[in-house]
């Protein structure tokens, strides 16, 4: 892992679960999949056309479609934080041996 990798790890684990979860989950992932979805739905069913995105996209079944895949998001925003997590505590784990290694040579 380079550094910019490192530091952007740090900066989602400082936002903290919740909000990491409910931005890059449920926002980041399942609204826009589920905005996605309706698009591709619409085009493949009704045809290539402006109107056909827009009857499909202002519809029913978007009202269905983004708490679904809201939920979705919500599941893959946990199972990412748990993987932020661990290497969070990795990279933490990592610092507190070179700090204690250093303190050994100075000492």
């Amino acid at each position: 892992m380079d550094n910019k990798q490192r530091e952007n790890l740090i900066k989602a684990y400082n936002k903290g679960k919740t909000k990491y979860i409910l931005q890059h989950g449920v926002l980041s992932w399942g609204v826009s999949t589920a905005i996605i979805y309706r698009i591709l739905v619409s085009l493949f069913n009704i045809g290539f056309s402006f109107s056909a995105i827009k009857r499909g996209l202002f519809s029913l079944d978007t009202l269905y479609a983004i708490p679904l895949f809201s939920i979705g998001g919500l599941l893959w925003g946990i199972f990412m934080w748990k993987i932020i997590e661990k290497k969070a505590s990795e990279i933490k784990e990592k610092r507190g041996k070179r700090r204690k290694d250093r303190e050994e040579t100075i000492l």
